[in-house]
């Protein structure tokens, strides 16, 4: 099954050239549950993301399932929707943001928006994906094998396009990729390499029944087990990362 990265979704800007407002219609999933988070538009592109906002938009918030699905809307703005600009989704809401290179600044998702078209009202819309790392997008496999003789569940995890030398917490939970629930199954850590690669074997005992044929999916989530948790609560390295709806 592949692992696909998170979180993912899209953004329609829209121009009111009467009271000089960008709206952002916002639909992203993979996002942690209950969580805010700062969004931008930013001049220059995905890629390059060294220069401050150009519109400010107010946070956007996730649902129980790790939805975000509002429209916010910007303070008034000179002109239309900027060319050569991106929309930028922080792994924190901006109370908390701090600056270029803090975990809280992080990018999760971001789009550039598309050149042709782009000026004026609108609507466009702007595709959201995670950043890649080093040029290399997130990505990976992970395959579930159920011994019913053994009452284990075994579990074949490869990853890559992760920050090098890291470490990541990895549950199976019951729900979707696009609509997440409780822990079935935590797992031990992944962890990577140099190069941001990393593979997880692990087995799961006392398992009484094979996994079910939808409804269960597997998360790797931006920090390791001991750290995405403070009070029973998700901290920012809740963030889900990688993601695979489980199939039969």
């Amino acid at each position: 099954m592949p692992l696909r990265a998170q979180p993912t979704g899209k953004v329609v800007l829209t121009w009111n050239p009467d009271s000089k407002v960008v709206s952002a219609a916002v639909d992203l999933s993979g996002l942690t549950p209950g969580s805010s988070h700062a969004m931008h538009v930013h001049p220059g592109n995905c890629a390059d993301q060294s220069k401050p906002p150009s519109v400010p938009f107010p946070d956007i918030t996730a649902d129980a399932a790790g939805v975000a699905k509002q429209t916010v809307t910007s303070e008034p703005v000179a002109a239309g929707i900027p060319t050569g600009a991106y929309v930028n989704v922080h792994l924190a809401p901006s109370a908390t943001l701090g600056n270029p290179g803090q975990l809280n600044f992080t990018s999760i998702a971001c789009g550039d928006i598309p050149a042709g078209g782009s000026s004026g009202a609108g609507p466009v819309t702007v595709t959201m994906a995670p950043p890649s790392v080093a040029g290399m997008p997130p990505a990976g496999t992970v395959a579930l094998s159920y011994d019913a003789a053994a009452h284990s569940l075994h579990v074949d995890l490869t990853a890559t396009g992760l920050s090098p030398n890291s470490t990541h917490g990895v549950h199976i939970h019951s729900g979707s990729c696009t609509a997440q629930g409780p822990v079935v199954h935590e797992l031990p850590d992944l962890r990577t390499d140099a190069s941001g690669k990393g593979t997880l074997k692990a087995t799961v005992d006392d398992v009484t029944q094979a996994p079910p044929a939808t409804g269960w999916y597997v998360n790797v989530h931006k920090g390791p087990m001991a750290q995405i948790l403070s009070d029973e609560k998700p901290t920012l390295l809740f963030a889900p990362i990688l993601c695979a709806n489980v199939s039969g």
